[in-house]
């Protein structure tokens, strides 16, 4: 074995005793911690990579659950602006991956519009703003 085959090894072994993959934590602290713009974009683009990664390996059920989850993460932070981008790119996977329409998706379909529109109606003041949003 190479040197650096065992290098790469003993990176990945000390990755799975940390608990997985850096990337995927750092996205959880940012949508854990702040409310503020500059971080919801970082948690948005962390986000939008790992969905992509997972949707490029064959992982639908992931990508689908984690583009979920942080959209509705970023709608309670009050960045319905930022959670549009990542909403656009769920329902892109769902139609992508083929996954079949259920009552769970249906109703996590409902809350995050729901959620959706009252962060629009208490976080956005202008109305040409919320008329793109809604697009």
């Amino acid at each position: 074995m190479s040197a650096a085959a065992a290098r790469r090894r003993k990176q990945l072994a000390a990755r799975q005793r940390a608990g997985g993959d850096a990337v995927a934590a750092q996205l959880q602290q940012l949508l854990s911690l702040s409310s503020d713009e500059a971080s919801a974009y970082e948690a948005l683009q962390l986000a939008q990579s790992q969905v992509r990664k997972a949707v490029h390996t064959g992982k639908f059920d992931q990508a689908t659950e984690l583009a979920y989850s942080s959209s509705l993460s970023l709608i309670e932070k009050k960045n319905p602006a930022v959670a549009s981008q990542l909403l656009h790119l769920l329902v892109e996977v769902l139609r992508e991956t083929h996954t079949l329409v259920s009552d769970e998706w249906i109703d996590r379909l409902v809350k995050i519009n729901e959620a959706y529109q009252k962060s629009l109606d208490a976080d956005v003041e202008e109305e040409a703003e919320k008329v793109r949003l809604l697009r």
